[in-house]
């Protein structure tokens, strides 16, 4: 019978080390955690900050020349079809359809 419980007190012993050893390890693991939770937030700062910063030269960049060129082809394209129906621009149809 003694034996026994030298045996539940030694198992007992080892379970209490065990868990004291999981609670560091977990409170280690929380503060690693809570550091990269923080360097990632600053890497998100970091970038959002990046892109304002294109997005403000790309505004203060003039229009490409095939942007440029695909909008006066549009218009041309518009003029065209116009007087290909030999309607001057803004002119109703007989059947009210522009």
């Amino acid at each position: 019978m003694i034996e026994d419980l030298d045996l539940l007190a030694s198992r007992i012993s080892q379970l209490t080390a065990l868990t004291q050893s999981l609670r560091d390890e977990n409170a280690a693991l929380g503060k690693s955690l809570a550091q990269r939770d923080a360097h990632i937030h600053m890497l998100r700062e970091t970038l959002a900050s990046a892109q304002t910063r294109v997005d403000q030269v790309l505004a203060r960049l003039p229009a490409e020349p095939a942007e440029e060129a695909e909008g006066e082809a549009e218009a041309a394209e518009d003029d065209s079809s116009t007087a290909a129906d030999g309607a001057e621009p803004g002119a109703r149809s007989l059947y009210g359809t522009p």
